[in-house]
């Protein structure tokens, strides 16, 4: 007869094994992962690559040979036409701003500043504009999708160039008629139709992305002072979050004053493509590396920073992100950094909307009159250019982009690493005053982020005091002077 007493101590037993046996387990892993790091999920640091794997990664990293535009064509008469529009002061509300004051050419199209300032203070960075015709996405967060529609934003941001859509195309009429005429025809700015576009309204869960930016909100302060706002207002934390998340209301303009200033954009844009920076010390060696394939790259280097190059494709996997022509894979990452005292002064529904990131932008772009898919540009613009915005990468992007995806909660653009030497403050925000603050914070990842988690591919590099210096070296190396191509 089975003894059921018997049978149940048994049964415990194997229980309480099996219990010890996971405790141990789990102790165990915490332990592998904590201290030897063979189960972290992040990947291990590269070794140093091949001179045949760096020479094709190498392969991906040089810029195309771009020609200055026919004498007097089309092409050539509408960047002049923009360079004229990008450094006069008079389109702005001072009188004082043009896209030359934060874009300044001595300073490689930068201004030097932790944020630009026209007749106000931004919040971010001036990035430059060099080797911009590379670009997918435009502005820290991505609220553009061609570099036209990002040459709009500034001259009606009132913080920057001040104008709104009225006054930019009255004084575009005024002090630009002729040039306008001749490339557009007459501007009839007092047309009174209303445009039609309907912003596109993104297909995400509001409440999906509102929880989890609420949830993932660092600083212990800002999550009391927004959970506190939303009960002074009466309504759920999330909803105050997607109330943050939202674009303005768009404002009705008469569809000739929009027509104006695209058209003034497109010029802009066409002026822009054509500085150029390829001429490094960089370019320069991956220009002997292609033109010698047996020879081993020591011997090619020549000054080059060679030894900062293979830092960079390997222990410190910087080309994970900074990769191809521009050095930017043109997408957007978290990489863990905390709050500042700028962002401590600021309410906290104007710091979410600071700190959120590609998030917010994901969802302008699709609002915009003047993304790919509204047809605004389009209607400004020649037919073959509106046909390479409707087949570029980042309108293909947003056909299959996932607004919900929660990795773009304190994203930012990666930026071009072009110049990246005289291009300083660093980062979306300008906190980081030096490359050597840059590389600090890549080398340890102290700091807890603000929004959102950390890239999960990011890891603490534990760089030597020489690794940094040669990957520093390697990053002055990518300095070249910028030529304006559109000059013939």
């Amino acid at each position: 007869m089975i003894n059921l007493r018997e049978a149940l101590r048994n049964i415990k037993s194997i229980r309480g094994g099996m219990l010890r046996l996971v405790l141990i387990a789990g102790a165990a892993a915490l332990f592998l992962i904590t201290r030897m790091g063979i189960l972290d999920p992040r990947p291990a640091p590269r070794e140093s690559l091949t001179d045949k794997e760096l020479r094709v990664t190498l392969g991906a990293m040089a810029l195309a040979d771009i020609s200055s535009p026919p004498a007097n064509s089309r092409d050539q008469r509408l960047a002049a036409f923009g360079k004229k529009l990008f450094f006069d002061t008079r389109l702005s509300s001072n009188g004082q701003v043009a896209c030359a004051t934060c874009h300044i050419p001595e300073k490689s199209f930068t201004d030097g500043l932790p944020t630009g300032r026209g007749v106000g203070i931004t919040n971010r960075n001036t990035p430059t504009i060099i080797n911009s015709g590379l670009g997918h996405w435009f502005f820290w967060d991505g609220r553009a999708d061609s570099l036209a529609a990002q040459a709009l934003g500034p001259l009606e941001n009132p913080n920057e160039h001040g104008l709104t859509r009225i006054s930019l195309a009255v004084a575009i009429e005024k002090f630009h008629g002729a040039s306008y005429g001749a490339l557009f025809g007459e501007a009839a700015v007092g047309q009174p139709n209303i445009d039609g576009f309907t912003p596109q309204k993104p297909n995400t869960n509001t409440n999906v992305m509102a929880g989890y930016t609420l949830a993932s909100i660092g600083p212990y302060k800002r999550l009391t002072s927004l959970l506190k706002l939303a009960s002074n207002q009466s309504i759920q934390p999330s909803a105050l979050v997607a109330q943050a998340l939202q674009p303005e209301q768009r404002i009705l303009h008469p569809e000739s004053a929009t027509i104006v200033v695209a058209n003034a954009a497109l010029a802009i844009a066409a002026w822009e493509k054509f500085q150029i920076a390829n001429q490094s010390p960089f370019d320069g060696f991956m220009k002997k590396v292609r033109a010698n394939p047996d020879r081993p790259l020591a011997e090619l280097a020549d000054g080059t920073a060679l030894a900062g190059l293979r830092i960079f494709t390997g222990k410190g996997n910087c080309v994970l992100c900074h990769r191809g022509a521009s050095l930017s894979d043109q997408q957007f990452h978290n990489i863990g950094l905390g709050d500042t005292a700028r962002l401590e002064e600021l309410p906290v529904k104007a710091w979410l909307a600071d700190v959120v990131g590609r998030t917010k932008g994901q969802i302008e772009v699709l609002a915009s009159e003047f993304n790919c898919r509204a047809g605004i540009l389009e209607k400004a613009g020649p037919a073959a250019a509106a046909a390479a915005r409707i087949h570029s990468e980042s309108c293909r992007e947003q056909e299959f982009a996932d607004p919900d995806n929660l990795e773009t909660v304190g994203a930012f653009k990666t930026p071009t690493l072009r110049n990246i030497a005289v291009t300083g403050p660093y980062f979306h925000d300008g906190r980081a005053a030096s490359l050597d603050d840059v590389l600090d914070h890549y080398d340890h990842l102290k700091t807890t982020p603000a929004i959102g988690h950390r890239e999960e591919s990011l890891r603490p590099l534990n760089l030597s005091a020489q690794e940094k210096s040669d990957l520093k070296a390697f990053l002055e190396s990518l300095t070249s002077p910028v030529r304006d191509l559109s000059e013939n």
